[in-house]
């Protein structure tokens, strides 16, 4: 593929083709996926970004291939849920690693409400964010079909606009 970036609506809630588009697009193109919130403007600044950050390979190539909208980001925040001990320190690791590249962030580590991980970080991101960046499928679509996912909610309807990269 030789595009840098690849913009896609989500379509509506019902349209399994759209959707499919979306995953094909995602898990076949090896780029990034910016996918607008529905009530969005695309041509939104984003310039406060959040990062969903867990230490996997999506993740670390979303945060690598979304480097040129943190060069212009004001704000930068690295969220992360704790789901399990031993975790702590893996968004401070990020952080400093965005300071290597002459970016300022700071790590946001929110512990899961009664709604779920997934919920819980999105409602953070959008209170302070534009854009979210994200992995995604850590864990295979098949796993995600049947017993739910961070990137199926995300695909599904996020609140703000997504840069989501497999």
């Amino acid at each position: 593929m030789t595009a840098d970036l690849t913009v896609v609506s989500r379509g509506a809630s019902v349209d399994s083709t759209a959707r499919s588009i979306l995953e094909a697009v995602l898990l076949e193109t090896g780029r990034p996926l910016l996918v607008p919130s529905a009530s969005a403007q695309v041509a939104a600044a984003f310039d406060r970004i959040a990062i969903a950050w867990k230490p996997t390979p999506q993740a670390a190539r979303a945060v690598a291939l979304a480097l040129p909208f943190l060069a212009r980001a004001k704000e930068i925040v690295v969220m992360t849920v704790e789901e399990e001990e031993g975790r702590r320190d893996c968004a401070d690791r990020l952080v400093q690693n965005l300071a290597w590249h002459g970016f300022t962030a700071a790590a946001e580590r929110l512990t899961p409400g009664p709604r779920g991980a997934a919920e819980t970080l999105l409602a953070a991101a959008r209170a302070k964010a534009g854009l979210l960046v994200l992995g995604g499928y850590g864990h295979g679509r098949l796993r995600e079909w049947v017993f739910g996912g961070f990137t199926q909610r995300v695909l599904a309807d996020s609140p703000l606009p997504v840069l989501i990269a497999h």
